[in-house]
């Protein structure tokens, strides 16, 4: 039996080039942002941004954000250091504080306790005379 010859493979992942603003679209969801969120940072629609990632997964052969960021990072189109807040950069971590107990006057409204009073339906009411 002989070998058949059916030309040139593909390569298994296929090499696509990755616009700018598709890009910059994956950074603000892999910075937590939803794609609204995005689409105000970038100053585009909802639906650029979602046509931009659609096209950015079908090139990575991703199913959700969060599945892209992963493929992006492992093929080196972005680095935890791009995904960091600027703002985080310079700072150090600051602890998270634990649950504390708030005073009565600083309790959220919904948390307050007042008594209910019901309406005294025994007494009448005054009459003008």
């Amino acid at each position: 039996m002989t070998a058949v010859d059916y030309g040139p493979r593909r390569p298994a992942v296929p090499r696509y080039s990755v616009t700018r603003r598709q890009r910059e679209a994956l950074l603000w969801i892999a910075r937590g942002h939803t794609a609204q969120q995005a689409g105000r940072r970038m100053g585009i629609s909802l639906n650029t941004v979602n046509s931009l990632l659609a096209g950015l997964y079908r090139k990575l052969g991703a199913s959700t954000g969060p599945h892209a960021v992963a493929l992006a990072m492992a093929r080196g189109l972005i680095s935890p250091a791009d995904i960091e807040l600027p703002h985080a950069r310079h700072s150090a971590p600051q602890p998270t504080p634990g649950p504390r107990a708030h005073p009565a006057s600083e309790r959220p409204p919904h948390a307050r306790t007042s008594p209910r009073t019901a309406p005294d339906a025994t007494t009448p009411k005054e009459t003008a005379a």
